[in-house]
C-alpha cells in the first residue's frame, strides 16, 4: 500500500534544481524563518498560484517582468557564409514563400537552432495574434454562459449550443496547433 505524501509530494513528483543569487537565498530564508514557513512548501504554493493564472494584473505584470528575458543590445556582429547555387535557391525560395529576407530567414534559422524555440515570421504572428482574439471571444463567451447558468437559467442555454461551442475551440485549437507545427517543423533540414 503507498504511503500517504506528507510534504505535499508523491513519489512520482518531480524534482526542480535552481540557482539562486546569494542575496536572493538569504532573503528568501529570513522570509521563510519570520513567517514560519518552510521553503519548499511556500514554493509549491507560488506554484499553484501561478498556475490557476487568476493573480490580479498588476501582479502579472510584476511576475513577467521578473522573468523577462534581457534583449541582446550589443552591437551586432558580421558572418559571412557562402552557399552552393542550389542551397542559396532553395533560401532565396523558402524566405519568399514565408514572406522574408533570405538574411532574416538564415536568422531564424539560427536562432531556432540555438533555443530550440520557433521563430515566426510576421505572417505567422499575425495569425497567432487572431488565434488569441479568437480565444478571447470564445472565452467571454463561455463566461456568459457559466453566469447564465449560476443565475439559475436552465431554459436559456442548450446541450447543443455548449456543444457546438466546444467544436468550434476544438477546431480553433487544431488550427492552432497547426500553425505552431508548421513553424516548428519549417526549421528541419529536408534531405531528399
Amino acid at each position: 500500500m503507498p504511503r500517504e505524501a506528507k510534504i505535499g509530494a508523491t513519489r512520482g513528483s518531480h524534482v526542480y534544481t535552481m540557482r539562486l543569487p546569494a542575496d536572493l537565498r538569504e532573503q528568501w530564508m529570513s522570509y521563510c524563518e519570520r513567517n514560519d514557513k518552510k521553503a519548499a512548501a511556500t514554493l509549491r504554493a507560488l506554484m499553484r498560484y501561478l498556475i490557476q493564472d487568476d493573480m490580479p494584473p498588476e501582479v502579472q505584470k510584476w511576475v513577467a517582468k521578473q522573468i523577462k528575458g534581457k534583449p541582446d543590445t550589443g552591437p551586432k556582429e558580421r558572418l559571412e557564409v557562402r552557399f552552393t547555387p542550389t542551397e542559396y535557391q532553395g533560401i532565396t525560395t523558402r524566405a519568399e514563400a514565408e514572406g522574408c529576407s533570405p538574411q532574416r530567414w538564415v536568422i531564424n534559422c539560427v536562432r531556432a537552432s540555438l533555443t530550440h524555440e520557433p521563430q515566426f515570421t510576421m505572417e505567422t504572428t499575425k495569425a497567432l495574434w487572431d488565434s488569441n482574439y479568437q480565444l478571447r471571444a470564445i472565452g467571454r463567451n463561455l463566461n456568459q454562459i457559466a453566469k447564465r447558468l449560476n443565475e439559475g437559467e436552465p431554459g436559456s442555454v442548450k446541450a447543443k449550443q455548449l456543444e457546438k461551442l466546444a467544436g468550434f475551440i476544438y477546431q480553433h485549437t487544431d488550427k492552432v496547433s497547426a500553425v505552431q507545427d508548421a513553424s516548428l517543423s519549417r526549421w528541419r533540414i529536408i534531405t531528399s
